[in-house]
C-alpha cells in the first residue's frame, strides 16, 4: 500500500436491504478508483428506523466521516454508485453538497433488473401463465411426476423468483423454446 491516501480517488456504493427480522440495512462499500481493479471493502453496515434519502445520506455521510476523519478526504471521494430507486437518486445528488466532486451512478445490473421487470408488467398474461404453472407444481409431487411422464426429455419449467434478477426472463425463454 504505497500510495498515499492524498492521491487516491475513491468511489463508494451504498444499498439497502431488509434481512429475515424487516429491518433495514444499509451497507457502504469503499473502493479506489484506478486503471487496475481494486478490492472493494465493506466498510459499514447499519441498521436504518426507515429507508429515505435523508437516512441514507446520514449514513453515507457518517460512515466516510468515520472512516476519513480528515475533511480533506471530501474532495477524494468521487463515484457514488447505487441503485436506480428514487431515495437513492435523491440522496446522489443531496451528496454532492458534502462531496463536491461526486457523480452518482446507477449500477447497470440494477438498470437490467428494471428494464426486465418492465417486460414482466407489460406482458400481463405470460406472466400469468408462468405464475399459474409454478403454483401447478409446487408442492404437488404427483403432478411433477406426471409431467416428467408425459414429457420425460422436457426439464420441469423454471420457478422464477421475483427477488432473483433474471429468473422470470429464463423461464419466458423456457416456455419458448419447449412449448411454442
Amino acid at each position: 500500500m504505497g500510495t498515499s491516501l492524498l492521491t487516491v480517488l475513491i468511489w463508494i456504493s451504498a444499498d439497502e436491504t431488509t434481512d429475515s427480522c424487516g429491518r433495514y440495512i444499509a451497507n457502504l462499500i469503499v473502493g479506489k478508483l484506478s486503471k487496475e481493479p481494486s478490492t472493494p471493502h465493506l466498510v459499514a453496515c447499519k441498521v436504518l428506523e426507515k429507508t429515505n434519502h435523508s437516512s441514507i445520506v446520514r449514513f453515507i455521510n457518517d460512515s466516510i466521516k468515520t472512516l476519513f476523519p480528515d475533511s480533506s478526504m471530501d474532495e477524494k471521494i468521487c463515484v457514488f454508485v447505487s441503485d436506480g430507486a428514487p431515495y437513492m437518486v435523491k440522496a446522489g445528488q443531496a451528496l454532492k453538497v458534502f462531496y463536491p466532486k461526486l457523480l452518482h451512478i446507477t449500477c447497470l445490473a440494477h438498470g437490467l433488473h428494471r428494464l426486465a421487470e418492465e417486460i414482466r408488467n407489460e406482458f400481463g398474461i405470460v406472466n400469468k401463465l408462468i405464475s399459474s404453472t409454478k403454483k401447478v407444481f409446487l408442492k404437488a409431487p404427483s403432478r411433477v411426476q406426471a409431467y416428467k411422464e408425459k414429457l420425460p426429455n422436457v426439464a420441469l419449467p423454471p420457478e422464477p423468483i421475483l427477488t432473483r434478477w433474471g429468473t422470470w426472463l429464463k423461464a419466458v425463454l423456457f416456455y419458448a423454446e419447449n412449448f411454442v
